[in-house]
């Protein structure tokens, strides 16, 4: 009796033959944190404004040194401001998804999907190109939130907590086929929180990034780093900014990294879609 034919291999589960995949996304958090607090944007308050004078186009600089494409999540009120600046980083190959109209940090209730609308419609307009992606700016949502962006046309979400990997979304008591949840670490892989919580120098906060990289190169393969360009809790500055392209320059001399924006990934997940449904399957 011949021997039974071997299992075909398991499909990989990044692109091509990657055993690692790393989203840069930058939160641009300008005068929108502000102005969304009710405050002006001058003195004390002008450290939005710092990223889009010096913030953005360092982080551009700094992406195109190392031939790398982000994800940039703009507020609408800061395209607003700063429309010719959103064009810069578009023109440059970059994503650009939605991160709220004023960085809301309260509960919107029925103002949500008008909102949601609003900086939707900007940015539209601003790039002659919709936004497919969106992470709350607050981490706050509600039962509105992904029924209206996938009206609106988007397919992923980049503001849940709760997993290591791509999956499906939920959305009305239905899994999905078409809308892909890609979760985010906030704690040690967001630049924001290591600065203000933990009081970290910048070469802890590198220190930390790459210990992450490595552990995570090693197992799931999913890494989403999040850099906010602003002064006072982002990278911004240029120590900051030195952590930044330092953790660049270790991603690329790993083996079997691979970068993507957050779009290119979530098409990649939703080509495939039942491979997401339960992604460690």
């Amino acid at each position: 009796m011949p021997p039974p034919a071997p299992s075909p291999a398991a499909e990989p589960r990044w692109p091509q033959g990657a055993r690692c995949v790393v989203c840069v996304t930058v939160h641009m958090d300008g005068p929108a944190v502000e102005a969304g607090k009710g405050l002006n944007h001058l003195g004390i308050h002008s450290r939005g404004r710092y990223a889009a004078r010096r913030g953005v186009p360092r982080s551009l600089e700094v992406l195109a040194r190392h031939g790398i494409t982000a994800s940039y999540f703009m507020c609408g009120y800061d395209a607003e401001l700063y429309p010719a600046l959103m064009r810069e980083v578009h023109a440059a190959g970059h994503e650009i998804a939605a991160h709220g109209y004023r960085h809301e940090g309260h509960e919107l209730g029925e103002e949500e999907v008008g909102l949601l609308e609003k900086t939707h419609a900007i940015l539209a307009d601003c790039l002659g190109e919709a936004p497919v992606g969106w992470c709350s700016p607050s981490g706050r949502k509600s039962h509105r939130t992904l029924p209206t962006l996938r009206r609106l046309g988007y397919i992923y979400d980049a503001s849940e907590k709760d997993e290591d990997l791509p999956y499906l979304a939920t959305i009305g008591g239905t899994v999905t086929e078409d809308f892909i949840i890609l979760p985010n670490n906030t704690v040690s892989l967001d630049d924001a929180p290591l600065y203000v919580q933990g009081q970290a120098t910048a070469a802890e906060v590198r220190d930390n990034w790459l210990q992450e990289l490595a552990a995570i190169a090693a197992g799931d393969g999913y890494v989403q780093l999040i850099m906010h360009p602003r002064a006072g809790y982002g990278s911004g500055t240029p120590a900051r900014m030195a952590a930044f392209e330092a953790f660049l320059v270790a991603a690329k001399q790993t083996p079997g990294v691979v970068f993507m924006t957050m779009r290119e990934l979530a098409r990649h997940c939703l080509a495939n879609p039942t491979r997401w449904r339960n992604p460690r399957a």
